[in-house]
């Protein structure tokens, strides 16, 4: 079958990408925007009834080099659209969106085994035992650099519960050691099935296992002894809006990705870079200090051990910096789903100055990492639509 004419809006693109040594081909441009990478080309009357012409948008060249030089045989358009979309290029936002979702495969239920309305518990129960067997023995609880730099801190005789954090912290409710089968479970009953499936304790038990042996968690104790207060799964403003999800957690996550702007799904997945060398520069950091200690020269502040010390204390930074750890190089998809994490956590927050107005949020800027309070920032300066008043100003 004979293939059309390029036109001339085409030749003047690939002549215009080739100035800067790109190496498209017209064949190339139909393929880009059969799979929704690359806009076209923009119509309008010639006048005077000479019918009509074509012009490609002025921001498809700078598409095209990219395209040229990163998309090769084999590479998922999915992939090049959230790459391309992260490095700021023009892709169409359908096609944005549609790779956020796929790549975060949240409504594949398929991939997870069928389940019978009336029984989701135990569907649940036997998704969780499946993925333990499966992946139980590959999956780490701690990266081997976190545990080595925890393992300078105690023999420098630094304790992890000094009295002063130690006062807040009531010990633990279980005694049996916390496996990668239960970090699964949990995570799979978290998922599937929200607060339906897991209760405060099941937190602090993550968050314990994330600290070293003895630490002081206090934040794990006040899941374990909420003193009158109400649990996680309690907090709600009495309309339908909860702290956290009561049952299957990936529509919630479905819909923050489609509730988010654009300019917040490009400043998650920056995040997720800045989340790597923070993590990075953190443990160099911590490490450099404790050399300056071994040898003598303790300098006079330590803010690596702080941010260190405060990750223990409240388990969220120290599950950031688990998750950059274990993965310093995430591929498209991964990317993608860590930063709907880090999407989710930042929607959080603004969901919990909602439901607690009084709480103390203006230590937020101590105690989370940049990427994350600047993700929090943003989120809260655009609402996404399930958390703005219907009420008017």
């Amino acid at each position: 079958m004979a293939r059309k004419i390029p036109s001339p809006a085409d030749t003047a693109l690939l002549a215009a990408a080739g100035e800067r040594g790109a190496t498209a081909t017209f064949t190339q441009l139909e393929r880009w925007r059969t799979a929704g990478l690359l806009v076209r080309n923009n119509r309008h009357g010639a006048g005077q009834g000479r019918g009509s012409s074509s012009a490609a948008p002025a921001e498809a060249v700078d598409l095209v080099v990219w395209l040229s030089a990163h998309a090769r045989p084999g590479r998922r358009p999915d992939d090049l659209a959230l790459q391309a979309f992260g490095a700021g290029l023009p892709i169409p936002e359908p096609t944005v969106r549609r790779a956020w979702l796929t790549a975060t495969d949240f409504r594949q239920d398929a991939l997870l085994g069928p389940y019978e309305a009336g029984d989701r518990s135990t569907w649940i129960g036997d998704v969780a035992d499946e993925l333990a067997h499966k992946h139980g023995s590959k999956t780490t609880l701690l990266p081997q650099r976190l545990r080595d730099i925890d393992a300078r801190i105690a023999s420098a005789g630094i304790s992890f519960a000094a009295s002063e954090v130690a006062a807040f912290d009531k010990g633990p409710t279980e005694t049996e050691p916390y496996t990668t089968r239960d970090l699964l479970t949990t995570a799979v009953s978290a998922v599937l099935g929200g607060t339906n499936e897991f209760v405060d304790a099941d937190l602090a038990a993550f968050s314990r296992a994330l600290a070293p042996p003895g630490a002081a968690v206090p934040v794990a104790s006040m899941l374990e002894y909420p003193d009158g207060g109400p649990a996680l799964a309690d907090i709600n403003d009495g309309h339908g809006l909860n702290l956290l999800p009561a049952g299957d957690a990936r529509d919630e996550l479905t819909q923050i990705v489609t509730e988010a702007s654009l300019t917040q799904l490009r400043a998650a997945w920056h995040a997720v870079d800045e989340m790597h060398r923070w993590a990075v520069s953190l443990c160099d950091t911590v490490e450099a200090e404790l050399d300056a200690i071994a040898a003598g020269m303790p300098p006079p502040d330590l803010p690596g051990l702080q941010q260190w010390f405060y990750g223990i204390a409240f388990a969220l930074n120290r599950l950031l910096l688990r998750q950059a750890l274990l993965d310093p190089a995430p591929s498209p998809k991964a990317q993608a789903s860590t930063a709907v994490m880090l999407l989710s956590l930042a929607t959080g927050m603004s969901r919990l100055r909602l439901l607690v107005p009084d709480g103390q949020f203006e230590l937020l800027p101590v105690l989370l990492p940049p990427f994350l309070y600047e993700l929090a920032q943003l989120v809260a300066a655009d609402l996404p639509a399930s958390l703005r008043s219907d009420e008017p100003d």
